[in-house]
């Protein structure tokens, strides 16, 4: 079932499918409003309504809140931006000395895209033009994207101490700030619900970045697996032209406790039906079957997941 809208993707917060012999699976969630949310709970309900699980998708602040929870068992699975993935298995900022061990990868969902938020009649049109501004920022429930504010700001020749800081406990309380006047730019990723209530309200766009080499390295000292793309112009609110912004990949993370048996029947559903996946939702449109199996270096996969790519030829 194709899913068009945010609120219909939201339907699956709650979602009982099957019986109650049905096997149940629990999936971490951002905050409400937010991307991440919106993936989960419409791949959720593809899981559902695909395979009869008994599904229950759980709204968090963030990947910091969700990873541990998978790591111990109290969840299942995630939809989880590469760069919250590679420091929560690896124990960095801000999971340093706190190496969540248990954490498997499943499948790379392909790009997604975030950026810096402006009201459309600013004067900023690059992110250069922000220094001196008003930035959300802190992220209490979301530590991990204060890095990645640090990484676009590196991109574009700036660093947080060019910056005033609105300090917010998440970013869609910091899209709040911003129609509201509190902040003059907002982090937020672009085919966030947030995102078309704050262009319905106020009229947004995306400050650009310049894609070079340089820039490129730069932002990656902050978020290793990002990298500068340019999205084209109507695909996203507030994008009135091509923008060069931030990217990385959404990867499918489920935790060491989830059996053989159900990986390889998640995976098979995902690589089968790959025009099913991208109309989920937007955040899945550049989804391909073929660049499945992620080529994270010191990044465990499922042992499951790695059977099953090497069974349909995508891993040796």
């Amino acid at each position: 079932m194709k899913i068009t809208t945010f609120a219909a993707a939201c339907l699956a917060a709650a979602v009982f499918v099957g019986s109650a012999a049905a096997q149940s699976i629990g999936i971490g969630a951002g905050k409400q409003g937010s991307q991440n949310y919106a993936t989960s709970a419409a791949m959720g309900k593809f899981l559902a309504n695909e395979l009869g699980l008994d599904v229950r998708v759980q709204s968090y602040g963030g990947a910091g809140q969700t990873l541990p929870l998978i790591d111990s068992g109290r969840l299942d699975l995630a939809l989880v931006p590469g760069p919250d993935y590679m420091a929560a298995a690896l124990g960095q900022k801000p999971f340093k000395g706190h190496a969540l061990g248990k954490l498997r990868i499943l499948a790379d969902m392909g790009p997604t895209y975030y950026g810096f938020m402006v009201r459309k009649d600013s004067d900023m049109h690059k992110v250069a033009d922000a220094k001196g501004k008003t930035i959300t920022y802190g992220y209490a429930a979301q530590p991990a994207l204060a890095l990645q504010v640090d990484g676009i700001l590196a991109a574009g020749g700036l660093s947080i101490a060019d910056m005033q800081q609105d300090n917010v406990p998440s970013v869609p309380n910091g899209v709040d700030d911003l129609i509201s006047g509190n902040a003059e730019v907002a982090y937020f990723a672009i085919q966030g619900g947030k995102a078309r209530e704050a262009d319905a309200a106020v009229g947004i766009r995306w400050l650009a970045l310049e894609d070079t080499p340089e820039n490129e390295a730069a932002m990656q000292k902050f978020v290793p697996l990002a990298y500068i793309d340019t999205v084209p112009a109507g695909t996203a609110p507030g994008l009135h032209q091509p923008t060069a912004l931030m990217a990385y990949d959404y990867l499918l993370v489920v935790g060491a406790h989830v059996p053989d048996a159900l990986v390889q029947k998640i995976l098979k559903l995902i690589h089968d039906n790959p025009d099913k996946v991208k109309g989920l939702y937007k955040a899945f449109a550049k989804f391909s079957p073929d660049k499945m199996a992620p080529d994270f270096k010191n990044l465990k996969m499922h042992p499951a997941a790695v059977a099953y790519y090497k069974q349909v030829g995508l891993m040796k």
